[in-house]
């Protein structure tokens, strides 16, 4: 076994770092049955990369989440949701339309 040996490492490189681990582990994961397209199902998403995927705002992501309708995962200090997550939340939130006072104007 070689020798592990610690040398001082800056928080914002070794977290970018762990980062990368994260991504090519998650990466090299073989394609389950469910996830069986380019990308597998546990891949994972920034709150903003989710409010595009919905089309919704960033806000709309985050009370979805205080709600409980969407799982989401942190790594330090970000969130992260995984993609199947958004998906099925893409498909059981019905869009309504707005009836307000300027809801008739174009």
């Amino acid at each position: 076994m070689e020798p592990f040996i610690l040398s001082p490492v800056p928080y914002a490189q070794l977290l970018e770092d762990l980062r990368a681990i994260f991504r090519h582990e998650t990466n090299q994961r073989p394609a389950t049955a469910q996830g069986t397209s380019d990308t597998p199902a546990t891949d994972l998403l920034t709150v903003q990369e989710a409010a595009e995927m919905l089309d919704v705002c960033p806000q709309t992501v985050h009370e979805w989440k205080r709600r409980g309708l969407l799982t989401y995962h942190k790594m330090g200090r970000r969130t992260y949701l995984k993609r199947a997550e958004v998906l099925a939340a893409l498909k059981s939130e019905k869009r309504t339309v707005k009836t307000g006072k300027g809801a008739g104007r174009a």
